[in-house]
């Protein structure tokens, strides 16, 4: 049995709604940060060699991630699934010029291709013989370094999934796949995971950026931050890295309002960040055995007003004024049940 490690590209200068394809597009400064990280998860695990893509952004992250430890080699048939007409057009300039071409993939966005160009599942066979080939001319662990459309073709057919599920496959930038090759084929162990436990500073911002987080919510995030970093000096469990970024991301998407929690706790798990997104999802119901890095993240962030620190009655009393029914009323209730139970265990933690 060996490892076959499949890596998405990192993040590009051209951002997220722009369909790339085959052009040379390179790593902004996050994805030249998420490469070298790869290169130093990569350290203790045995390879022989690393594959890539011939485009530019993977060349560059297998070359960072094999650190002249092992050979890359480019590989054609590893390339991004070609968009024909839309090839550098952002998706807005899409709808417009292709409306029907444009809804018809939506319809079916598995199988049907650009205009001239190749669809997921196109891609994903074109990839998959390069993938049969490349282990059957070797006998050692693997790196794959390529894209998130024919990655997700091809591993729509590794795992059995219909191809007009493709997007539900998760490959952020610099996410890493783990597929096992034994006697009964490939097998998949984890998908689309970063190689950490929490984004670095430079990637929360990015985040941020990309959500179009508004000054204020990041300056409440910071705030919340601050506190749940002081309340964890008493809980030594508490992983106060991972409860920092969590705290960080927690209102990514509050400008969308009722359900950004689990909106939020979405997105961080596309990007490939579920331990954050575990916390985030709950900053606002606590549910059944949180961690102890999302009681903090709860009660932290209803000991913060804005930027102002308030108590937990302070902040009660604003938030029941927007209770308006029994129901609304009974939410409040448990919510602020909550958060006074954490108080009670932290203050006996510290006794």
């Amino acid at each position: 049995m060996r490892t076959v490690y499949l890596v998405r590209h990192g993040q590009t200068e051209n951002g997220l709604h722009r369909c790339s394809g085959s052009s040379p597009v390179a790593l902004d400064l996050v994805g030249c940060l998420q490469a070298r990280r790869l290169g130093r998860w990569f350290e203790d695990k045995s390879v022989s060699a690393v594959y890539t893509s011939p485009l530019l952004r993977c060349v560059q992250t297998a070359c960072l991630l094999a650190a002249g430890r092992v050979p890359v080699r480019e590989e054609q048939e590893l390339r991004e699934l070609d968009p024909g007409l839309w090839e550098g057009l952002s998706f807005g300039e899409i709808k417009v010029r292709y409306p029907a071409e444009y809804a018809a993939r939506g319809e079916h966005m598995g199988t049907i291709p650009p205009p001239g160009g190749e669809s997921f599942a196109g891609a994903g066979r074109r990839m998959d013989g390069c993938v049969r080939r490349l282990l059957s001319e070797t006998a050692e662990n693997i790196v794959l370094v390529g894209h998130g459309g024919a990655g997700r073709g091809w591993l729509c057919a590794v795992m059995g999934l219909p191809f007009d599920a493709v997007l539900s496959i998760r490959q952020p930038w610099g996410g890493v796949t783990v597929l096992t090759d034994g006697a009964e084929g490939l097998g998949v162990k984890s998908v689309g995971l970063q190689p950490a436990r929490f984004p670095e500073d430079p990637e929360i911002e990015s985040l941020l950026d990309r959500a179009d987080t508004p000054g204020p919510v990041r300056a409440h995030s910071r705030a919340v931050a601050k506190k749940a970093l002081e309340l964890a000096v008493s809980v030594p469990r508490a992983d106060q890295e991972l409860l920092r970024a969590a705290c960080l991301l927690h209102d990514i998407v509050r400008r969308y309002g009722h359900g950004h929690d689990l909106r939020g706790a979405e997105l961080l798990d596309r990007a490939g960040w579920p331990q954050v997104a575990e916390i985030v999802v709950r900053h606002h119901d606590l549910g059944d055995a949180p961690t102890p890095e999302a009681k903090l993240l709860y009660l932290a962030d209803k000991l913060i007003l804005g930027e102002t620190v308030v108590t937990v009655e302070e902040r009660f009393e604003k938030s029941r004024e927007k209770c308006l029914g029994p129901q609304a009323l009974a939410v409040w209730g448990k919510r602020r049940g909550d958060a006074m139970k954490i108080m009670k265990e932290l203050q006996g933690s510290t006794t």
